[in-house]
């Protein structure tokens, strides 16, 4: 598709005159992700606008130099994402299709609201549509702009819960595959779903990776001489992610347990771990707004993932808070999945077990906090890693090949 030529770079390598929008399903302002790339985007001189819906039901927080377009109803946790607390039961085959049916009209009355959202803020040059949540809005805007249009899928969609609806599982493959063959650039957060996605979308070049990676951030490493190790969990419940397996990393020796969990009250956190004779041993904190998540982080020595894989997704994917923890210099504990064990693994910033092997989980606790020598060894080689190579500000140059075309400009 022929597409206007936009002001290219200025003298200073900045762009001038470069309009990208953001769209995203949820709160963009409260997506890690979507908010990274809206930094980046600016600190690079673009003019960055955003659409998003208000699927989760949070509550915005500051995004300075992002004028925002929001679009639908706010909506709330659903309880599935409990991880424990209240999950919904499993249906029948003939339940879960209807329920992918229904999520198929709601991705079009979605479409609908994010285009008239997006028409408000004016034409962009660049569409950065995350989720597949967003890619039909993405293309009809792309095409209306004569835009170039990225792609940034932070799942595989197709593979993204268990016992997926078959008929609207092959419905969405197909969707997806369509779109992202036309969009102008893809990328993902791994390079293992990066192969997938050539593979299930059949993708002319593979996609690019880009971390889910915070800035970089230079500060000394709070070093705790005595008393339990400090061990935090800082993230969401949900499917593979049960607040059973998480309370299990409390009965390790010598170990205090903190726990974070956005989208739910952390009063009815507290009620349940107290309810389970745990008070003295974990700790609820209260969420924080995403550019406070390394602050949050500066008074623990590991980071806790215990992920039980529920699908291919799950087996392939990088958390946000994998980096987040690296960047904080903690050492991690986290299940071997296919994608993040071999991280850990080769670059020795933490302990790894199988997954849904608690008592695993309760070992490698015990064993740093019996070794601080090694404790403070994976710490220090966590930081190393995060500021040399997992960080945005690496993720945006590959962000910025995403936008820009090879050449001089964007197209």
């Amino acid at each position: 598709m022929q597409r206007h030529v936009r002001t290219a770079s200025d003298t200073s390598g900045r762009r001038a005159n470069v309009r990208l929008l953001l769209l995203t399903p949820a709160e963009v302002t409260r997506d890690v992700r979507a908010r990274r790339a809206g930094v980046a985007a600016l600190a690079r001189g673009y003019d960055v606008v955003a659409a998003c819906g208000r699927i989760s039901g949070e509550a915005p927080v500051p995004l300075e130099g992002v004028r925002i377009e929001r679009t639908g109803r706010p909506g709330r946790a659903h309880r599935l994402w409990g991880g424990g607390l209240g999950a919904r039961p499993r249906r029948g085959r003939a339940l879960r299709d209807v329920r992918g049916l229904l999520r198929l009209a709601r991705l079009a009355m979605r479409t609908v609201g994010l285009v008239g959202a997006a028409w408000k803020l004016g034409p962009a040059d660049v569409v950065h549509a995350n989720d597949l949540d967003t890619l039909p809005a993405g293309y009809v805007l792309a095409r209306m702009w004569r835009a170039r249009l990225v792609y940034d899928a932070h799942e595989l969609y197709s593979e993204f819960e268990a016992q997926a609806p078959p008929f609207s599982r092959r419905l969405t493959l197909a969707l997806e595959g369509a779109l992202a063959r036309r969009a102008d650039a893809v990328v993902t957060v791994s390079e293992g779903i990066a192969q997938e996605l050539v593979t299930r979308l059949r993708l002319p070049q593979r996609p690019l990776v880009v971390v889910n990676a915070p800035p970089r951030e230079e500060r000394p490493l709070r070093i705790f001489h005595e008393g339990p190790l400090r061990a935090v969990y800082q993230g969401r419940l949900g499917p593979g992610r049960d607040l059973g397996d998480l309370l299990a990393a409390a009965e390790a020796h010598g170990v205090e347990l903190f726990i974070r969990i956005p989208l739910f009250d952390p009063n009815e956190l507290r009620e349940t771990v107290a309810a389970r004779g745990l008070s003295r041993r974990v700790q609820v904190l209260d969420p924080v707004p995403p550019d406070r998540v390394l602050d949050a982080l500066a008074e623990f020595e590991v980071g806790l993932i215990f992920d039980r894989p529920q699908s291919r997704n799950s087996e392939l994917s990088l958390p946000n808070k994998l980096f987040e923890y690296l960047m904080a210099g903690l050492a991690v504990v986290a299940p071997r999945l296919e994608s993040l064990g071999p991280l850990l693994d080769e670059e020795c910033v933490g302990l790894t077990f199988e997954p849904g092997d608690l008592d695993g989980l309760i070992r490698s606790l015990e064993r740093l906090a019996a070794d601080r020598k090694l404790l403070g060894e994976l710490r220090r080689r966590a930081r190393a890693l995060a500021l040399d190579r997992l960080n945005a500000d690496v993720a945006a140059d590959t962000l910025a090949a995403a936008w820009e075309d090879a050449g001089t400009g964007v197209r």
